[in-house]
Order: C-alpha cells, then structure tokens, then sequence
C-alpha cells in the first residue's frame, strides 16, 4: 500500500501553513512506526540527525496554489523557520505558476526551497493518479 500525501494549501494564511507542517510531521511520524515498522526509539534516536530518510519509502507534497502563495516569501522568514524541519525530513513544496503571477511575484523572491510548477491543479490531478491520498 503506498502512503504517498498531497497537502493542499490555497489560502493566504500562516496558521494554515503552520498546521499543515504539523500534519506533515505527524503524518511522516506515524507512517514511520505504523506502516513502515520503524521503532519509536529509532525515530527518536536519529531526530534531529537527518532523521529517517523517507524518500525511498514514502512522499509528502505540499501544493500550494492560489493567494497563498504570498506566504512562501523570502520576507516571510517566521514561516520558513517553521518550515525547515519538515522541509528537512523531506516535505516538498510546490507553487503554481500562474498562481505566483498572478500575486505579482516571481521564483526569486520565494523561499529557495519551493518549486514552481506550470499548474498546481494539474499537479494534484497527477500524483492522485499515481495513487496519492489528498489531504
């Protein structure tokens, strides 16, 4: 059974965004000690370590599309440093073109971690049929 998540973030919010790191943190943790059979004291000795790589095993995607995606900003640097622990345990975050475009932004005045994609809707149609679950 794949356990592969789409979050999918479209409003203009950073306690949105911040409770969406934090399923992505609960969803690659229990994923871990429930369908990947890796121990708690595993998980816990190699937090903070570079973790578990979870590549291999599982992918978390968060799409981000609409006004939101004026909280993926260089300036934005509260939410990045939220951001980075789950960015490190390997969340992905992808952008909308034409939703950066239409915000009046571009690629470099987001956070260096965002990729931006030619359509984040077409994106989620994709990897739900690669068999991701959207969250």
């Amino acid at each position: 059974m794949k356990h592969d998540l789409i979050i999918h973030v479209n409003v203009n919010d950073p306690e949105i965004f911040e409770m969406a790191f934090g399923q992505a943190a609960h969803y690659r943790k229990e994923t871990l000690l429930k369908h990947e059979k890796i121990s708690a004291i595993d998980l816990a000795m190699r937090a903070g370590l570079g973790a578990l790589e979870t590549e291999d095993r599982f992918k978390i995607v968060m799409v981000v599309n609409g006004p939101a995606v004026k909280q993926l900003v260089k300036d934005n640097s509260a939410l990045l440093a939220k951001a980075q622990e789950a960015i490190s345990n390997g969340l992905k975050i992808c952008a909308g073109k034409y939703a950066v475009e239409a915000s009046g932004l571009d690629k470099s005045q987001l956070w260096s971690t965002v990729e931006i994609v030619a359509s984040a809707t077409q994106l989620i149609a994709e990897l739900e049929g690669k068999g991701y679950a959207y969250m």
